[in-house]
């Protein structure tokens, strides 16, 4: 019976030296559960700029967890596989990010701006904004940006309090987030990854292979007492759409009439291609667009069965590099009814994606010819087809 005690007593230490506990992307099972912790075994602990032994943290009744640096690093002479900064002064502080940014909300559901910049810009619908300050559960926000889009962006996504619940069993008020990449090289300071200390239901994650990798969990004991880092290592941290990166550098200056037209580009310093390996097409395919341009003009999806003429109206613009447009232009006598054509490809920009040669995304001049039926006072009644033109010889005369 000793032999037993003693063999289980053995394995039960084992378990509690178990660095990290880690969660697959596993079904429901009591498994997901155990009560077993990594404690950053040999990372050094590092408090305002200097290293310290772990149980200091006790001591500084201030601390607070800054980013951890989860690769090989060499502090004061010593090599460690990681480290973990902490401050308990001002001075030592990382910079907050986002500080002053808007409520972001897609789809009516409120997310963080990290998430914003993972919505596909070229499924947008409407843009809206607010410039007036609000506060939403404690949290100050400078304005607000509404997007509707037909991507459903939540589908097959969980938040950060469903992952928490449902593969470690935390209570939230007991945990910080560690939000990083997968990777394991670590060019940019970037890379490390994020500290998410709050607002946990607006970051949520798409959990398959294709983004979260893991969920592990470090224990940390600070003065107040256990605080659990539940780590989400995950393929997007890096990934963003580059047209919505560029796009909410500046989100209360967006011209939510024609979000994604830029009106003064200067193309004269860059190369302009008419052909390239995947040329820029817009979301979903012709017909799909050619919608969006009928429904934002007020017309119907169909032809009318009335009497109506056939007609047509060549446009030639840029599309950019990050899937913006611009330099919209008619290539011939304007009709009536061709602003309205204008306006509407000025206001469904966003579905356009850009050209790439050689794996990148190139300047791409892009013309196109819309037919569309007219009644006999030339006022348009539907659009019914579109096609692209690789002929220039008349647009290069006009530019």
């Amino acid at each position: 019976m000793r032999r037993y005690t003693l063999l289980f007593l053995l394995v039960l230490s084992g378990l509690r030296a178990l660095p990290q506990a880690v969660y697959s992307n596993i079904p429901d099972s009591a498994a997901m559960f155990p009560k077993k912790y990594g404690t950053f075994e040999r990372y050094a602990f590092v408090l305002n700029g200097k290293v310290i032994e772990q149980q200091t943290l006790v001591n500084n009744p201030e601390s607070k967890l800054n980013n951890i640096l989860p690769y090989p690093i060499k502090l004061e002479g010593k090599r460690y596989p990681g480290a973990v900064y902490f401050h308990s002064e001002d001075r030592y502080a990382p910079p907050v990010r986002n500080a002053d940014h808007p409520a972001y909300f897609i789809n009516g559901r409120q997310v963080s701006p990290y998430q914003i910049r993972l919505a596909k810009m070229e499924a947008y619908n409407r843009i809206a904004k607010s410039l007036q300050d609000t506060t939403i559960n404690g949290t100050l926000y400078q304005g607000s940006v509404f997007v509707d889009t037909d991507e459903d962006f939540f589908v097959n996504r969980m938040t950060i309090p469903e992952i928490v619940r449902k593969y470690t069993g935390l209570p939230l008020e007991n945990i910080i987030v560690h939000w990083r990449s997968s990777t394991n090289r670590y060019s940019y300071e970037d890379e490390i990854g994020t500290i998410i200390e709050n607002n946990f239901p607006l970051y949520s994650f798409t959990i398959s292979n294709l983004s979260v990798k893991k969920v592990a969990v470090d224990c940390v004991r600070f003065a107040q007492g256990e605080r659990y880092v539940v780590h989400l290592i995950d393929n997007s941290y890096n990934w963003s759409n580059p047209k919505a990166t560029s796009f909410f550098e500046e989100p209360l200056a967006i011209d939510t009439l024609f979000p994604c037209y830029v009106p003064d580009f200067d193309k004269q310093d860059y190369s302009t291609f008419t052909h390239s390996e995947i040329d820029a097409k817009p979301y979903k395919g012709l017909n799909f667009y050619l919608n969006k341009l009928a429904s934002t003009m007020g017309l119907p999806a169909v032809k009318p069965s009335t009497a109506t003429q056939t007609d047509s109206i060549t446009v030639q613009f840029l599309v950019l590099k990050d899937g913006m447009i611009a330099n919209l232009k008619s290539l011939e006598p304007g009709k009536p009814g061709h602003v309205a054509i204008l306006n509407a490809i000025k206001k469904n920009a966003c579905v356009w994606s850009p050209a790439i040669m050689g794996s990148r995304p190139i300047l791409f001049r892009r013309k196109m010819i819309i037919f569309y039926s007219k009644d006999k006072k030339g006022n348009i009644q539907s659009l019914d087809g579109l096609e692209f033109r690789y002929n220039f010889v008349q647009a290069q005369n006009n530019t």
